[in-house]
């Protein structure tokens, strides 16, 4: 709204600009010209006063009043048609929405006048949006370009768009409000306003919603409110939806038009619906109309709730039943509108209407220490989440297309099954379009290998044909039809059961015969979905009997004939199928004349003693009929037979199984449940072993208990031993077996099923978990033959349960996916199963699910998966809450937190948890990373191994990782006691802990761990000791626990030393968990603690003059080089050299290496070297001020690389002098050693005397050097790291990588920096600001801690300094042209990293190796900042001035070892070597991409490293060449001396025995190393690939 402005003028423009636009001129065939003389006369002005002033209270404009204002002034208006211009143009428009409404055309031309109405209308209504306050009954604000440019339905926006501007929709809807007592307008509108201002915020939330989708059809939900006719005015509200669908396809806005058609509340009895349909129902159901005192319409916003009563109220017919229905449907509303306040989305409409939307902010929620009521809502939102996602691809033809593509593509079974599901799941939301998209993959799976699949396949395909047209099940005005479709339920079977009939040649005989045999799920669906044209359906069915005599078709149809009911049938196809049936029973082939016998039992009304007699005249010779041995013989041989028909076997089964009841011995019983459960376990025919099966079941009435025993266990033995393809179908069978057992026998089988599912391959446990899930599905079967206590069976209930939930924990994603997808199955979307056992499981489950589900990460066919298992849970949830009501849980009062390292969780940790839990505790256990000098594996890989191990565990949860619980930390456990207010809250520690931990030495408090009640757990062998009756300083409740003999023998050290020695563990640890250890290579070679890294005795003096005397420790030794030490002495007297030496301390005044230089002007170079022409190359050379390096010297032996390191020194220091340019020109020739030189030559120095003087002149540019950090040893495990061999290759290796980037870099500097020693510099300044030693044999500790976040220090301890590194990670993105800056693998969310940092509660010095670009204290500062942690300094190993500009303004003090302007280039060495090190690079796709694996090394054949040497090809071959004989030769000499050590290859499995974290190269995606390898054998191939990459470069 414009404030303090002229209304009139404002209105002139307006008016003017509608006028003129070109569009209207063409359209209304008014000249231009015409238009400006009118505009000109001056009339325009006084009429847009007038109509300016005509204004409403609410300076709004009626069309009547513009109507009449204008014909005053337009002479086009002044002659009225008949009812006035607004009635006109309102008849006109709407007859052009819909042409049955189309009036007849008044005598005279009124089309002229009638668009110059309109278009003086839309330029009145322009300028009552600029000068009137918003109303959203009248201002429908429709999206920018910008905001839906990249929707799906983009085009179709701009086409809804171009349709209301031409038709003048909006103008029209004005007219509409003033002259009819409805208010059409102002509820669209008002749902508009609603519906955007809540989807606004959910695309904010990350909701994938389609904003152009919604507006698109919230703007003309009702529009088909114009288009009911005169006598159908008292069922508009029922006749609105059928008229809104033909006006949006009139003008081709079908997506649009299907979501705004489907607004009504009944549409949410939909299971799944779009977030944009969900939207609009709920924005419509919250905008209502009521009547003034004048009859006038007018829309009231209100709440959820509120709108609920006012409909109730209105509703028609109500009857208990219907409002049970609507009841439901609200339900859902509230849901939706709940788990929109979940993520932040405020609904409550704002005080100022068309305020901007808030930015929603999610409710920081942890889920896991929810309960009750809560706990289930969450669940239901998960659902809803999952639903609105997977939704959002089945709705867009392109992204389901790719879904399509994905299942086509997929080779595992069960993978594929898991796309079955979902297209099963999701197909009744499918449009036409998109269920042809479907089908047509599915029909190609009815040749799948797998059976089951092929079954599944053709379920499918008959439920989609049989739901292929969507029934229009609201009301349809009167003399209305639905428009035909062009393909229909009939024409598709027809289509679809010719290809199954003739199958394209592509498809093998095998494939056809699979085909063919798919025909009689496809058609029992079909008729079991009773869609209306069924008949018709049959009718194409019965066109193929009689076609092929004698053929496998004719067979498949005469078989399935028993599943069709004649009733439904016409006679044309009984007719057929008696005809078929005569001819073949006169048929020569046995199957045939079987199939014929098999159609007539249903067609002709068969007994069943006439049919198994006509049956046993096909099947056994007269002779043999009285000798029931022999014919059972010969019937099972049959049956085994190969070549033995399908359909001979199946009514072989038949006979065997009706003659066996009540006719056959014990003994002849047990024989034929043999052979029907051999035919389960092998047939290749589904109908064969179904037929077995279901025979099988039949039979275990009339078996002993102990042949009931044997059977089981001989279907048993087959889910261990069996061909999956046929395993699969084994559970079912199994488990309604074993609940015939008697109860000893049928806990034995449970408790063989638990034990064999965490040892057997993932493929068996599968199929043990889906007989688990049988069995307890089909609970009641054995309960009510076996009686008892209905709390005993309860119990089992829920550990039968429980067995499914540890599957589900299980680290395997596939046999994790398929324990969550039977659990879906048995339980929450079961047929079968009681109300009660579903009570029973779901109230003891909901919490650990809720668990596991956050614990759990999602890759894509998870999240399909998972959708799928919700979807059941979340209609379980709405149903028990409609016709039960709120759940009833058993919440406990007690809680107990559990902290502890857990590295890892063991059996030990496990009897503590649940011995407390048996107490009537809910167990939390907590993952204490405040232990911080112990080594611990990843925090992400330990809280797995917890979880995994408590699955089965009820009320034993993983507390939340990103609340950092610090015993020792008053706020901290002041929040613990905050986040279990209202509960009794204990802590279980060890009395070790007591005794030992600093939290519990320092004196009681209020918030001290002292205050908490305690669980005091202590070994059984120490109760009775002193220690034992010792009183701990606990000012609340103490609970003894003794913990028994072997658990207490249990410790991490055992644990790791039986994993060093490749043992079994699971009598110490979880069954899972060792899997999932030995799977990761865990704890291989690892310490218990870190290694407190110590102050290396090395000294290395200040840069400064020192006179002559300095050299008498090395004079001795100079002598013996050959030196004039008169020289040297007389050079280090002069007044402008400087000195640096490094000394070894542990020898008193052992002087190691010795280096002097002076600084050179330009004009005294001729005076310094003594020769013009090097004068002149110097200058031309030289950036900045010149230094003259005088004297060097380096005795290589205890100190290794002292020559490098001597050399490093002496160069930053020249640099943080500004010096740009050095050369080695000594005062006593006798420094030209070798040595020497090659030092020099391996840092980048370069000969320019040009080989025409006595000695080179080595020189070197200090601009933008080259760093390389000398890291590889950092890497390296014990004892290899002490190995003189592994050393020695490392040191070889550095100087190999030296002299090549030297070649590379010629004349640049090359500054190779010790890790060693920058640790050394940074210990040392540390202790300076921690007040304390760098000697790690003392105890005092400083009041900071050390807190390492690149690479250096990691993993080590800092003497006398609680130290703890932040794991952060490098990950480039998949073109490796940028990355980001992460938590580093298996690693905690940055955020919780720091919490705990906090957590600490000291001052924090960061240290990192290099500070250059800032990437790492980018991301990381704004998070320490949000944290509040104090940050005292960050020590930096090198810095560089282009990171000091970065840092001065972020309130960071920095300092530094080292100091470098600026450089070209910087390398960890290590992360050049494949196997060795490397950073990390995303993993494809979306989701969970910063938890990748793998590793990239900047090198080829990997990736091209063009910032090597301006990435020149001959550059970039030789540097990655190098890099790969380096990483080949030290892997080679850590293989052989670990081959010496353990007397065994070190395997790429095991190659975390020798490096800290093995960095493992990508390849390509889905391709894997064989892990049974040596790491040299695939650097020997890359070696090779890099080779052949040479050719042609």
């Amino acid at each position: 709204m414009e404030n303090n402005i002229n209304t009139g003028n404002i209105m002139r423009d307006c008016i003017t600009h509608a006028l003129t636009e070109k569009n209207f001129t063409e359209a209304a065939c008014v000249t231009p010209e015409s238009m400006k003389r009118f505009i000109s006369s001056n009339l325009i002005e006084e009429m847009a006063d007038m109509i300016a002033e005509s204004a409403d209270v609410n300076g709004r404009y009626s069309s009547l009043t513009i109507a009449e204002t204008a014909a005053e002034y337009v002479p086009q208006l002044r002659s009225a048609p008949p009812g006035g211009w607004p009635g006109y143009c309102f008849d006109y428009i709407r007859g052009e929405l819909f042409p049955l409404l189309k009036p007849d055309a008044p005598p005279g031309d009124y089309r002229t006048g009638g668009m110059i109405f309109l278009q003086i209308m839309r330029g009145a209504y322009r300028c009552e949006r600029r000068t009137a306050a918003f109303d959203p009954t009248r201002d429908m604000v429709m999206l920018e370009r910008d905001e839906y440019a990249d929707s799906h339905y983009a085009g179709e926006y701009d086409a809804l768009m171009d349709t209301a501007d031409k038709l003048y929709i909006y103008e029209f809807m004005r007219i509409g409000s003033d002259i009819t007592p409805y208010d059409t307008l102002g509820h669209m509108g008002g749902v508009h306003y609603v519906a955007m201002y809540v989807a606004r915020q959910l695309s904010a939330s990350g909701v994938p919603i389609d904003l152009a989708l919604i507006s698109g059809a919230a703007a003309g939900h009702d529009i088909g409110k114009f288009g009911c006719r005169k006598n159908e005015e008292k069922r508009v509200p029922y006749l609105h939806y059928y008229y809104t669908d033909i006006c949006y396809r009139r003008f081709g806005l079908y997506a649009f038009g299907h979501c705004a058609a489907n607004h009504s509340t009944w549409d949410l009895e939909l299971e799944n619906l779009s977030v944009e349909s969900l939207v609009l129902i709920y924005s419509d159901f919250r905008v209502k109309s009521v009547r003034d005192e004048n009859g006038k319409e007018q829309v009231v916003f209100h709440s959820l709730a509120d709108a609920f009563d006012i409909i109730l109220g209105k509703l028609d017919n109500v009857d208990a039943k219907k409002e049970k229905r609507y009841r439901k449907v609200y339900a859902k509303l509230r849901d939706f509108e709940d788990y929109m306040h979940e993520r932040g989305i405020e609904t409550k409409l704002p005080e100022v209407p068309g305020s901007e939307p808030p930015v929603p902010v999610r409710a920081a929620r942890e889920r896991v220490l929810l309960e009750g009521a809560d706990a289930v809502m969450q669940l239901k939102y998960s659902a809803i989440d999952h639903n609105v996602r997977l939704m959002s691809v089945m709705n867009v033809d392109s992204e389901l297309a790719d879904l399509i593509e994905a299942a086509r593509s997929e080779s595992h079974w069960k993978n594929v099954r898991t796309y079955l599901s979902i297209f099963d799941e999701y197909s009744t939301y499918m449009t036409e379009r998109q269920k042809l998209m479907t089908i047509k993959l599915v029909y190609e799976l009815l040749a799948h290998k797998d059976g089951d699949i092929r079954t599944h396949a053709a379920e499918l395909i008959g439920t989609m044909i049989a739901g292929f047209n969507t029934k229009y099940l609201k009301e349809l005005p009167e003399g209305m039809e639905m428009k035909p479709h062009t393909v229909d339920a009939v024409s598709l079977f027809a289509e679809y059961l010719e290809k199954i009939v003739h199958p394209e040649r592509r498809f093998t005989e095998q494939h056809r015969r699979w085909m063919l045999y798919s025909l009689n799920a496809i058609v029992t669906t079909i008729i079991n979905e009773e869609p209306d044209d069924r008949s018709g359906i049959i009718d194409i069915l019965g066109s193929y009997y009689g076609a092929e005599d004698d053929s496998e078709l004719t067979i498949v149809l005469l078989a399935m004939t028993d599943v069709i009911d004649p009733a439904i049938c016409s006679e044309t196809f009984i007719s057929s199928v008696k005809a078929a049936i005569k001819s073949c029973s006169a048929s020569d082939k046995k199957e045939v004349r079987l199939a014929a016998l098999k159609a007539a039992r249903r067609a002709e009304g068969m007994s069943d003693r006439e049919y198994f007699d006509s049956m046993m005249d096909i099947l056994v010779p007269p002779g043999e009929r009285s000798n029931v041995s022999k014919m059972e013989g010969n019937l099972f041989l049959d049956d085994l037979k190969m070549g033995t028909h399908w359909l001979i076997k199946v009514m072989s089964i038949e006979l065997m199984a009706y003659l066996s009841k009540g006719n056959f011995g014990a003994e002849t019983i047990m024989h034929l449940g043999t052979h029907l459960a051999n035919l389960l376990k092998i047939s290749e025919r589904v109908r064969v072993r179904k037929a077995a099966g279901d025979s099988l079941l039949g039979l275990v009435p009339y078996m002993t208990d102990t042949q009931r025993n044997e059977l089981a266990v001989e279907l048993y033995n087959g889910l261990e031993t069996g061909d999956r393809q046929y395993t699969k179908y084994i559970p079912y069978y199994l488990g309604k077996i074993s609940l015939s057992l008697e109860k000893a026998e049928f806990i034995e089988m449970i408790d063989t099923l638990e034990a064999e599912i965490l040892k057997t391959s993932y493929k068996s446990a599968s199929f043990m978990i889906d007989t688990i899930g049988v069995i307890l599905e089909e609970y009641d079967d054995y309960m009510v033959r076996a009686g008892g206590d209905i709390k005993e069976h309860d119990e089992l209930k829920v550990r039968l349960l429980y067995i499914m939930i540890k599957a589900y924990s299980h680290f395997d994603d596939e046999f994790s996916r398929e324990a969550f997808v039977n659990i879906g199955r048995h339980v929450f979307a079961s047929r079968i199963m009681t109300r009660h056992d579903k009570e029973l499981c779901f109230t003891h489950s909901y919490k650990k699910i809720l668990m596991l589900l956050d614990e759990r990460s999602e890759d894509e066919l998870g999240f399909y998966s998972n959708a799928a298992v919700l979807n059941h849970i979340y209609r379980y949830i709405s149903s028990h809450e409609q016709s039960v009501g709120e759940f009833a849980f058993d919440i406990p009062e007690r809680v107990c937190f559990y902290p502890g390292t857990f590295d890892p969780f063991s059996l030990g940790h496990k009897e503590v948890a649940m011995r407390i839990r048996d107490m009537g505790f809910d167990v939390y256990l907590a993952l204490d990373e405040f232990s911080w000098s112990k080594h611990t594996q990843a925090k992400l890989l330990r809280r797995r191994i917890m979880t995994m191990s408590a699955a089965e565990e009820e009320r034993i949860y993983s507390f939340p990782d990103d609340i950092p619980i610090n015993i020792a930390n008053k706020k901290d456990i002041r929040r613990l006691k905050e986040i279990f207010a209202g509960k009794q809250l204990y802590i279980a520690v060890g009395t070790d802990v007591m005794k030992n931990a600093s939290a519990y030495m320092m004196p009681p408090s209020e918030d001290s761990v002292h205050s908490l009640n305690t669980i005091a757990f202590e070994r059984e062998s120490k109760v009775g000791s002193a220690n034992s009756s010792k009183n701990y300083p606990v000012q609340g409740e103490l609970v003894r626990l003794t913990i028994g003999k072997y658990f207490e023998d249990i410790s991490s050290t055992r644990i790791r030393d039986n994993i060093d020695l490749n043992r079994d563990i699971s009598g110490l640890i979880d069954r899972v968990a060792q899997d999932f250890i030995y799977a990761n290579s865990m704890y291989l070679r690892e310490p218990a603690y870190k290694h407190v890294i110590e102050s290396r005795k090395i000294g290395i003096e200040s840069f400064k003059p020192r006179g002559s005397e300095s050299i008498w420790p090395i004079a001795a030794s100079l002598s013996e080089l050959g030196y004039d030490t008169s020289l040297v002495a007389s050079y280090l007297s002069g007044n402008n050299v400087r000195t640096l030496y490094i000394r070894d301390t542990s020898e008193a005044m052992k002087v190691s290496a010795f280096a002097a230089c002076h600084g050179v002007g330009t004009k005294n170079l001729l005076r310094e070297f003594k020769d013009p022409k090097i004068a002149s190359v110097i200058r031309a050379k030289a950036e900045g001020s010149i230094a003259a390096i005088g004297f060097l010297y380096a005795e290589e032996g205890r100190i290794a690389g002292v020559s490098q390191m001597i050399l490093t020194e002496l160069l930053t220091e020249l640099i943080a002098r500004d010096y740009g340019y050095a050369i080695y020109n000594p005062a006593d020739k006798a420094g030209y050693d070798i040595r020497i030189a090659e030092a020099l030559m391996r840092q980048g120095f370069e000969d320019i005397s040009g080989g025409d003087a006595q000695y080179p002149i080595y020189a070197v540019s200090l601009k933008k050097p080259v760093i390389i950090f000398k890291d590889v040893e950092t890497v390296v495990k014990a004892p290899f790291n002490k190995n003189e061999a592994v050393l020695t290759a490392i040191d070889e290796a550095h100087e190999r990588l030296l002299n090549r980037l030297s070649g590379l870099y010629p004349g640049k500097l090359l500054l190779s920096f010790n890790t060693g020693e920058i640790q050394n510099k940074i210990i040392a300044k540390v202790a300076e600001l921690n007040g304390t030693s760098a000697d790690a044999n003392t105890d005092r500790r400083g009041p900071y801690m050390a807190v390492p976040f690149g690479k250096a220090l990691g993993d080590v301890v800092v003497p006398n300094t609680v130290t703890k590194m932040l794991v952060v990670e490098k990950y480039f993105n998949r073109t490796v042209k940028g990355f980001t800056v992460a938590e580093a693998k298996n690693s905690s969310p940055l955020d919780t990293q720091v919490k705990m940092i906090k957590s600490f509660d000291r001052p924090v010095i960061l240290i990192d190796d290099l500070l250059h670009k800032g990437h790492r204290m980018n991301m990381l500062g704004p998070i320490l900042k949000a944290n509040d942690v104090d940050v005292k300094k960050v020590l930096v190993g090198v810095m560089t001035g282009d990171a000091m500009d970065r840092l001065a303004g972020s309130g960071f003090k920095t300092e530094s070892a080292y100091f470098l302007p600026t450089l070209e280039v910087w390398l960890n060495e290590k992360d050049c070597y494949p196997f060795i090190g490397g950073d990390s690079i995303e993993a494809p796709g979306s989701g969970m991409k910063y938890r990748s694996g793998s590793s990239a090394n900047l090198i080829l054949p990997y990736i091209k490293p063009g910032f090597i040497a301006g990435g020149g090809e001959e550059a970039v071959y030789s540097y990655s060449l190098t890099c790969l004989e380096n990483a080949r030769h030290i892997m080679g000499v850590i293989e052989a001396e670990y081959q010496k050590i353990f007397e065994r290859k070190l395997t790429l499995e095991r190659i975390g025995e020798a490096i800290t974290i093995p960095r493992i190269p990508e390849i390509d995606i889905g391709v894997s190393f064989d892990t049974n390898l040596e790491p040299t054998i695939f650097i020997d191939n890359d070696i090779e690939r890099l080779t052949r990459l040479k050719w042609g470069m």
